[in-house]
């Protein structure tokens, strides 16, 4: 009887074109998330629900593409194990969570990402073919996201553009929700761009060439050190190893050098307003408005309370710099020091925003922005070993891949691997499904223990 339903279920999967179904359904699920995430509010309407339909539908896709065209696996690789058990102690912290609902939803869609991943390695006898069907719906997506970026631009302004601040110049964010949303996927896209652009032939090639340069003038203008220092050292590592000689890898290599110059350059254009500047000095030299009592509010924000300057003084922004922490490195310590208050288990997973209390003078936000320190304050030291432990591992999945030569596939999805390790530096939520880079992150990444064991019988 089961048997029956299921033929049933996955036959009409039979006579559909698997491959262009699963490449046009992960571009749109990449591209929703991106409108979940976006400053517009029609965006959001839109993407808010679409983006969870949509993963639920990919999900149930490549759960019917590989029951119908994969490979069926003998023993799972230790990386799909470790991602088991970051969901698995993800779910089971709910017991002593700060808030176990929202831990609930948040372990359920990190565990349907996971199993929407593996499922779509598995989804073809041939790895390589599954991993370079995965990768490409992914480029696509993110591809989508850049042109609509530009539309958005052309149609609301506003919208698009950050108005510069007495810290930093505009800043473009295109579909997102601030410049460092929509440009740490176009971070994820550049290695994916670069096998596309030397990795394949013919017009893909061409596309792979205007997509490198669009997503490098995109994440130019935004600002974001951190998609640069991660975009181009995953773009770097895939050029390294897709240049056919030594000769061609040193020339890769140094043309994306200096692309990644001119992005770290364009930030010398974009000068904060002087007029905002001005401003806030005047404001912080002009006496506090009078009060009964004692409020120390109107002397300064509560936000503010860590590394104020003394008697209510005016303290100029620090400019930014491309290895600058912009005022993170006082955020940093102080949810080190919260998470050391449960350093073994943490608050619970997908707590981190209600958790984690900004009350420092440089810092504005209400996440650490590290994605270690992060899962050390949901998860405590249990969870950052797995986080690295997974890491660790796919790292190692991607180099025995590129030993067994499989090719542009390993090379694009390990450059992925160390962009989502250098974004978790400067960033928090590489385990946040909701976040704009975190599916297009783990679903190609998770390719990888297939790859790496080639052709043989998983």
């Amino acid at each position: 009887m089961a048997a029956s339903i299921l033929a049933a279920a996955v036959g009409p999967i039979r006579r559909l074109p698997c491959e262009a179904a699963v490449e046009v359904t992960l571009a749109a699920t990449v591209f929703l998330f991106a409108c979940g995430s976006s400053s517009a509010h029609e965006l959001r309407g839109i993407g808010g629900p679409g983006r969870w339909a949509a993963l639920l539908i990919l999900c149930a896709l490549s759960l019917a593409c590989a029951a119908v065209h994969g490979r069926r696996p003998a023993k799972a690789p230790l990386g799909w194990i470790l991602a088991a058990a970051l969901v698995a102690v993800a779910t089971v912290s709910a017991g002593w969570s700060v808030d176990p609902r929202l831990t609930i939803e948040r372990a359920f869609t990190l565990g349907i990402l996971f199993v929407t991943a593996v499922a779509l390695a598995l989804a073809a006898t041939d790895p390589r073919v599954a991993a370079a069907r995965v990768l490409h719906g992914v480029l696509w997506g993110i591809a989508a996201v850049a042109i609509g970026s530009l539309v958005m631009l052309a149609v609301s302004h506003h919208d698009a553009v950050l108005s510069a601040t007495a810290g930093a110049g505009w800043r473009f964010r295109g579909l997102g929700e601030n410049p460092n949303t929509v440009s740490m996927l176009l971070a994820v896209g550049l290695p994916l761009a670069v096998w596309l652009a030397f990795g394949r032939r013919g017009w893909e090639r061409l596309a792979g060439a205007a997509l490198v340069l669009l997503f490098a003038g995109e994440i130019a203008v935004s600002g974001s050190r951190g998609a640069v220092l991660a975009g181009f050292g995953g773009a770097l590592l895939a050029a390294l190893v897709l240049g056919p000689t030594v000769g061609a890898k040193l020339v890769l290599a140094a043309g994306l050098v200096v692309l990644a110059g001119l992005c770290v350059a364009t930030s010398r254009f974009q000068h904060p307003a002087a007029s905002v500047v001005a401003r806030a000095a005047t404001a912080g030299g002009a006496p506090a408005a009078r009060t009964r009592g004692l409020d120390a509010d109107q002397l300064f924000r509560l936000q503010d309370e860590l590394g104020h300057p003394p008697l209510g003084g005016y303290r100029p922004p620090v400019a930014r710099t491309l290895l600058g922490s912009s005022g993170r490195a006082q955020a940093w310590v102080g949810a080190a020091r919260q998470a050391a208050q449960r350093p073994v288990l943490g608050y619970g997973f997908g707590t981190e925003n209600r958790v984690f209390v900004d009350r420092f003078y440089a810092f504005e936000g209400a996440f650490p922005e590290n994605s270690y320190l992060g899962t050390f304050l949901q998860l405590g030291a249990l969870g950052v070993v797995l986080l690295v432990g997974l890491l660790l591992t796919l790292g190692w999945n991607g180099y025995r891949a590129l030993h067994r030569g499989t090719g542009g596939p390993a090379a694009a999805a390990t450059g992925v691997l160390l962009v989502a390790i250098l974004i978790g530096l400067s960033q928090s939520g590489v385990t946040s499904v909701g976040n704009i880079a975190v599916g297009s992150i783990w679903i190609c990444v998770l390719t990888l223990p297939a790859l790496a064991l080639g052709g043989a019988r998983l």
